[in-house]
């Protein structure tokens, strides 16, 4: 048995038992007397605690319900969110955390000595909770930019040429994530992320070395929460957004604190959370540091999604509009990136035909090297035209981001490519091979979609 002094490990039953003061054998005595009110006669065995923690066993259904009496949880939450899902666990911003240096520090720890690369699942904050992480900003803005009178740490403690080495890495990673997806990159992120947290624990250092260094981990938190959706862990991305948050308020970064906001809010999207997604959103736009035109276009298409996701579209199509107004023409990429959005909008609006032709003109667009969005849009463009009633050109596009998804290490492509092969399939066992439906949208007197 390994000493309970040890760091926490990776499971949400740990945030419970340490923040009780709980041992293992306190804990097993707890589940055993909660058990003995229910009616149930249970032994008090650590090793069964110890279990649950580290090898990833599910405890039989009398110890869940012990367990949710003694902390409080209803059951029907035990029901609704399968082990560990309904634990109380830490939620995705640490409590007494300042919005400094030392707060992002102790952040980052609490990230990677505990739940920012666990798999198996971390309650999503939302709704009230997901609200109070944006009250905390709000009251912690403006970003602020550390003190240039600082001194400089003594010696040789601040780290150059690794600074640099980690700073070099992180484009290589983009890149890498870009091909394969998440996959490919979570592990290298969690490792780079430990070396930067070890760099900045040598500090304070004089204030360029502190942004420099913070700002880097405050964009490897943001390829770690990208990673982490892509591979379907979005407890644990949640974790990583909000840590490189505090990150990037340290080191007097607004921009990339928009853009973990951005990434936040496109998550709330991903997961049916319209309300959270907007509120996040909102928080990055109310931040009184000026923005890059680019920046300030990804946040109008990250509302354009929430809009749309709530069914409102006139909101959803002017923010569209005001992403438009602030993009480089001369950039494919970035026209490629908001018609994707639109298309995506307009799904979520029920206008699949338009959505179709939409994302049609965003595909060629795409960089023949982002092998992940383009199965995902590939994808997305063929459940358009499977709602839109357009069996041959669904059955195309699905066989093609098939194809796709297969090059890649994103659990999230694959998904959504089975699941558009298999509406493809079942529209054309329901539609003859040639016909196509009109929907309602593009009417008797349209052409069918391209």
């Amino acid at each position: 048995m390994a000493d309970e002094t040890a760091p926490a490990p990776s499971h949400p039953l740990a945030y419970v038992r340490r923040s009780h003061g709980w041992s293992y054998q306190d804990l097993a005595r707890v589940v055993a007397e909660n058990a003995r009110a229910l009616g149930v006669p249970m032994a008090a065995r650590r090793e069964k605690v110890w279990r649950w923690e580290h090898w990833g066993v599910v405890p039989e259904r009398d110890s869940q319900r012990a367990l949710a009496r003694a902390l409080g949880v209803p059951l029907r939450d035990v029901d609704a969110r399968p082990w560990p899902g309904w634990l109380p666990a830490l939620a995705g911003l640490p409590d007494g955390l300042g919005w400094d240096r030392a707060g992002a520090l102790g952040a980052l720890e609490v990230l990677l000595d505990s739940g920012g690369r666990d798999p198996r699942g971390y309650p999503v904050v939302e709704g009230p909770e997901f609200r109070v992480a944006i009250a905390e900003w709000s009251r912690a803005a403006p970003v602020g930019v550390p003190d240039a009178s600082r001194p400089a740490a003594t010696g040789d403690d601040f780290d150059v040429e690794t600074t640099a080495w980690l700073e070099w890495g992180l484009h290589g990673l983009r890149r890498l994530d870009d091909r394969l997806g998440g996959g490919a990159v979570r592990h290298r992120v969690e490792g780079d992320l430990r070396i930067a947290l070890e760099l900045i624990r040598r500090g304070p250092f004089a204030a360029a070395d502190d942004v420099r260094l913070l700002g880097t981990a405050a964009a490897l938190t943001r390829l770690g929460g990208r990673a982490a959706v892509d591979t379907g862990r979005h407890g644990a991305a949640q974790r990583y957004f909000l840590t490189g948050l505090r990150l990037a308020h340290a080191s007097g970064d607004g921009t990339q604190a928009a853009r973990l906001w951005a990434e936040l809010s496109l998550q709330a999207v991903l997961n049916g959370r319209h309300d959270d997604a907007l509120a996040g959103v909102t928080a990055a736009g109310d931040a009184p540091a000026a923005l890059p035109p680019a920046v300030r276009a990804t946040l109008a298409m990250c509302r354009a999604r929430a809009h749309a996701g709530l069914g409102e579209e006139g909101a959803a199509r002017r923010a569209l509009e005001e992403a438009a107004g602030l993009l480089d023409p001369a950039r494919d990429d970035a026209e490629a990136q908001l018609l994707a959005h639109s298309g995506l909008a307009l799904l979520d609006l029920g206008h699949p035909g338009e959505a179709a032709r939409t994302l049609d003109k965003a595909l060629p667009l795409l960089p023949p090297s982002h092998r992940r969005d383009l199965a995902l849009h590939t994808a997305h463009a063929a459940l358009a035209r499977v709602l839109s009633g357009d069996p041959d050109g669904a059955r195309s596009l699905a066989a093609r981001a098939a194809r796709l998804a297969r090059a890649c290490l994103s659990p999230r492509a694959t998904e959504t490519a089975e699941r558009a092969l298999e509406a493809a399939s079942v529209l054309a066992r329901e539609v003859p091979a040639g016909d196509v439906l009109l929907t309602a949208e593009d009417g008797a007197d349209r052409d069918p979609a391209p």
